[in-house]
């Protein structure tokens, strides 16, 4: 979608990221989904399933696979720990 709103080829907008950021399109989008996730988490009580739909994932399993890749520890288990303090 981004590479269509410019007009360009989207392996020329993937190069062009990557070499202007150092990541790739995928790495900026899990960031900004986590960021947004935990957000959410934090400041509603919205359900992680609720969460989950909300920062673009089609099923909860995939969210709870990316947010323990990116945090390394489970949406229940990032609170009840209390890492977020």
């Amino acid at each position: 979608m981004i590479a269509a709103h410019f007009s360009y080829h989207p392996t020329y907008i993937s190069a062009l990221l990557r070499r202007e950021t150092g990541r790739t399109f995928s790495e900026i989008l899990l960031e900004q989904r986590m960021d947004r996730a935990l957000a959410l988490l934090k400041a509603t009580t919205l359900s992680i399933e609720d969460v989950a739909a909300m920062v673009g994932y089609g099923s909860t399993s995939n969210f709870y696979r990316a947010f323990r890749g990116y945090y390394h520890v489970s949406p229940r288990e990032y609170f009840e720990k209390g890492i977020n303090n």
